[in-house]
């Protein structure tokens, strides 16, 4: 428990000392309040509009907040030091995501009062999206570590804008090959119904959740939190 307290301070202090790590979920937040603040338009257009900035958010932002600690880290020694002081790599993932999961609740909060819900559509919209803002941090870290950290943020886009892409122009050749993924899911049922959980949609971010924490239990064996292995993978 010391060591995850002492990696989430360290962690918390990193990420609102770096302003390109809030600058873009601050942006996402920004742009759909001050666009609906001039034209508020109907109850669904709000919902419609914040979808598409939220799901950019899930995507784009938590995808390339968590792969940039894990790239930061390595570049500082930071890794190597965690390991030597004994930290594991569970206490990494769950440290390091917690503090992501802090700052994604407060800023999902806000999404759902700018689309304008409250009660339990606002719970069941907050469930959803928490579900999808997790499923990305544990696929950015898993990025972070693996060989092709460089392109987290190409995949970041894609998985981030892809689904307003698909759903917006109408593109069906895109939808069908983003139907499995867990942004695709999201974005779909946050414009739908949320008087109750979409289930179906819940099931599949839960599948992708589970075969990325797959991949961060190999890439953790392979490349591991430890400073010699890292190295090795870094070249």
């Amino acid at each position: 428990m010391r060591n995850i307290k002492a990696v989430f301070i360290k962690q918390m202090l990193s990420y609102f000392k770096n302003p390109t790590r809030w600058g873009a979920p601050a942006a996402f937040l920004l742009i759909p309040f001050m666009l609906l603040t001039l034209s508020p338009g109907s109850g669904e257009h709000r919902v419609q509009f914040t979808t598409q900035f939220l799901t950019m958010f899930v995507g784009i932002a938590m995808i390339g907040n968590s792969s940039g600690f894990i790239v930061e880290d390595k570049s500082t020694m930071n890794l190597r030091f965690m390991s030597m002081a004994g930290v594991k790599p569970y206490q990494y993932l769950i440290a390091t995501c917690g503090v992501l999961l802090v700052v994604s609740l407060g800023v999902l909060i806000l999404f759902g009062l700018i689309a304008g819900h409250s009660g339990e559509i606002m719970l069941n919209f907050l469930i959803l999206s928490m579900l999808g803002a997790a499923t990305s941090m544990l696929l950015g870290i898993t990025l972070g570590l693996s060989k092709v950290a460089p392109f987290s943020l190409v995949v970041a886009i894609l998985l981030g804008g892809g689904p307003a892409w698909a759903t917006d122009f109408g593109m069906e050749v895109l939808s069908r090959i983003m139907y499995l993924t867990f942004t695709y899911q999201v974005n779909t049922a946050l414009r739908g119904d949320l008087t109750m959980l979409p289930m179906g949609a819940i099931q599949i971010v839960l599948i992708n959740m589970a075969v990325i924490l797959a991949a961060f239990v190999i890439m953790n064996i392979r490349t591991g939190l430890d400073g010699e292995r890292l190295e090795k993978a870094g070249g």
